[in-house]
């Protein structure tokens, strides 16, 4: 019976190949294999692609890109919606290798995003901002219809515009108003600010009408006037008198019940908006728009389940789950809220929903010990536990094969289905053992179906840096572990390139890359090694 011996065998020639079943390395099937760039799930290593640049010029004023996403648009061009560390969120556009920015002043402390898909528009979060959508133009909070960008593609009258730096703003542009004028904005047709986004409901009285504006420090109170009217603002809405005292930029929200209406016109037909200042000096405005006041709340996790948007990870309820009505995202009722509280262990961590995952027919919901399956719609819901008797431990970790849900708890890899679950990390477990309880929700995963394999991304308590330092590909048709991998992956993402899928990452500068593709990582050769564990026989 052969017995592991302290030594090991290292390999560092592999110019002839190397059968890691052979009678001189004794290697068993079954047991680790210690490699790095390789893949060692057949008897010849294989080492793995390089790393190529996706953008030859780098994110704008040397920012670090945290998170990016492809965008289609209805017209068949892809970009990439991209956030960056310092807050901004970028437009690239690869055929002409330019960045536009989309909107400034995010969380500059928040960068783990999760997104979904819907209906021609990506939806995402970040945990600290609330929940966007972009479809492909325009960037919104998720519940608002658009009044106002301030943008040149706008026709404006009576204002000027201007750039002003760390505003949350969509774009680049701001609109300045002068004491006693009136700014308006002439829509090309008529815009209907009544009507419910997707099949929610309408806008009521309850609802908010939501605009940026800037005092200057030194300036005095101002008195503001919004209006909604016809084309000659003889028939018109107006608001309450808004007095703008608060030096900077601060947001203002008015209630639908704040506008008082004159003569007939009606909100499902608005020619103009205008911006009116009764007193003050110059004040400057950007964004506007309606959102419903049952909007998504501010959530770190995002899943779309049967058709409705879940949003967990919702600070001061980290138990609960909202959804919005089946088809209607923009829109959450407030009996929409489902709370996962109990498990069969003390709280040794704050009592959380930590991941969420659509599995066949179910919401699959992680929490710090246990799992938990929502199912249905409205108010016809039911929540079951798993008999999983375990946790997950990273929203952003989980990946799906054929076989099974693959994820991340205390240290180890397990793959469940909805009945059962077993370890698939056994033979890697030591390389598992040093990864930081304080860094979970940084663990990032994605399945690669050409090579069968699912690439893992995790931060040990070894790490020089705020980095993720280990990566790991596993192959599931052979549930193998097939090597280690070194470049330092912040995050991982699909998309098609000329034709071809293929999987991206970004790491921790200014570049997304493509992953497998070219012999090098960015120019620099890859260097490979492997380590065999040596077998010594019983003579």
């Amino acid at each position: 019976m052969s017995q592991p011996a302290p030594l090991v065998l290292v390999i560092d020639d592999l110019s002839k190949g190397l059968n890691t079943f052979d009678t001189a390395s004794k290697v068993g099937q079954g047991y680790y294999v210690d490699a790095e760039n390789m893949t060692l799930t057949n008897k010849t290593p294989e080492t793995v692609g390089g790393l190529t640049r996706f953008n030859t010029t780098p994110a704008p004023n040397s920012e670090v890109i945290a998170w990016f996403e492809p965008y289609t648009s209805a017209s068949g061009v892809t970009t990439m919606l991209v956030a960056t560390e310092a807050g901004t969120l970028y437009k690239y556009t690869q055929s002409s290798d330019t960045w536009e920015t989309l909107l400034q002043g995010l969380s500059t402390t928040s960068f783990i995003w999760s997104h979904v898909p819907f209906r021609g528009s990506l939806l995402f979060s970040n945990g600290s901002d609330r929940p966007l959508k972009y479809d492909g133009t325009n960037v919104l909070p998720l519940g608002g219809l658009l009044v106002a960008d301030m943008e040149s593609d706008e026709t404006w009258t009576g204002t000027t515009a201007t750039t002003v730096p760390a505003l949350v703003r969509e774009g680049v542009q701001a609109r300045i108003v002068t004491p006693t004028a009136t700014a308006r904005l002439t829509y090309a047709t008529a815009k209907d600010f009544l009507t419910g986004i997707n099949g929610a409901p309408d806008f009521g009285s309850t609802d908010l009408f939501e605009i940026s504006v800037f005092k200057p420090a030194d300036a005095p109170n101002a008195t503001v006037r919004f209006r909604f009217g016809n084309a000659a603002e003889t028939v018109q809405f107006q608001s309450a008198v808004q007095t703008i005292s608060t030096a900077g930029w601060t947001r203002i929200s008015l209630a639908r019940s704040t506008f008082t209406a004159g003569g007939g016109a009606v909100w499902s037909s608005i020619p103009t908006f205008a911006i009116v200042m009764t007193a003050g000096d110059s004040i400057t405005f950007d964004n506007a728009y309606w959102r419903y006041s049952l909007s998504p709340p501010i959530g770190s996790l995002l899943e779309m389940y049967a058709q409705q948007l879940v949003v967990a990870g919702i600070t001061g309820d980290l138990v609960a789950l909202q959804y919005s009505d089946a088809g209607t995202v923009d829109y959450f009722p407030a009996v929409n809220i489902a709370r996962f509280s109990g498990g069969r262990h003390a709280l040794e961590r704050t009592d959380q929903i930590t991941a969420l995952r659509s599995y066949f027919d179910e919401l699959i919901v992680g929490k710090v010990n246990s799992a938990w399956t929502f199912s249905g719609t409205g108010t016809n819901v039911s929540i079951s536990a798993l008999p999983l008797t375990i946790g997950i431990d990273a929203h952003r970790g989980i990946a799906e094969t054929p076989w099974s849900l693959h994820y991340l708890f205390e240290n180890n890899i397990f793959g469940a289905r909805l009945t059962s679950r077993g370890l698939v990390s056994t033979n890697v477990n030591p390389l598992l053992q040093t990864i930081s309880g304080t860094a979970l929700a940084n663990t990032v995963t994605i399945r690669h179906d050409r090579s069968h394999t699912i690439r893992w991304s995790f931060r040990t308590t070894t790490a020089t840096s705020s980095q993720n330092d280990l990566g790991l590909l596993y192959e599931y048709q052979l549930d193998a572990w097939a090597s280690k991998y070194t470049p330092k992956i912040r995050y991982y993402t699909r998309a098609i390139i000329d034709g071809v899928r293929e999987i991206m990452c970004g790491q921790y500068d200014g570049y997304m890359r493509r992953v497998d593709v070219g012999t090098d990582f960015d120019g620099t050769a890859i260097v490979s090694y492997i380590t065999l564990p040596y077998f010594q026989t019983k003579t």
